[in-house]
């Protein structure tokens, strides 16, 4: 699959997705990884540090990876977040969201980048469902996604994660029930 919209930006008040280049590799570890938010690892589940040079790699692999769409949330100043549709195969796709700070939480960043990118996979790429995993506590999350018309499908359990992390939800969007 050949990836659709390489110019392509989709905007939202002072916001706008674009997808992730090489050039992007230092501005996204410094943005993201080199000074982790501890309410960000919580709710995300991660417990790992990653250095400059594992991401640097990562952006490399990713941006070639034809399977997936890897769209970084931005303003003017900064690179805010990423939103990722991954494993795109037989008309679905895996979804994931991060907001890289705290301070950047419950401002609606998260909704319209969504609304954003699941309009991007339904309406462009043809897609027909949209599947996510998110830990049961991330009510705020789950909220959203209820909101949009995700629906819980099941759980994981995770025997080899710590015990806040071995429970997960997941969850499934059918493209008729999407709504906003």
């Amino acid at each position: 699959m050949e990836k659709a919209m390489k110019e392509k930006v989709l905007e939202f008040g002072k916001y706008y997705l674009r997808l992730i280049e090489e050039k992007d590799a230092e501005d996204y570890y410094k943005s993201g990884f080199e000074e982790l938010d501890d309410e960000v690892n919580y709710y995300t589940g991660t417990t790992d540090n990653f250095t400059k040079d594992q991401i640097i790699t990562y952006v490399k692999n990713i941006v070639k990876n034809p399977s997936r769409y890897d769209f970084l949330i931005l303003n003017e100043r900064e690179i805010v977040g990423e939103v990722v549709l991954s494993d795109i195969e037989k008309k679905n796709c895996h979804y994931r969201i991060c907001i890289f700070r705290k301070e950047h939480f419950s401002k609606g960043i998260g909704f319209h980048a969504t609304v954003k990118v699941l309009e991007f996979a339904f309406e462009d790429l043809g897609l027909e469902s949209i599947e996510l995993e998110v830990f049961p506590f991330n009510e705020r999350g789950i909220a959203l996604y209820k909101k949009l018309g995700f629906e819980i499908t099941g759980e994981i359990i995770d025997e080899e994660a710590e015990s806040l992390y071995k429970k997960i939800y997941t969850m499934k969007l059918k493209v008729n029930n999407f709504h906003y």
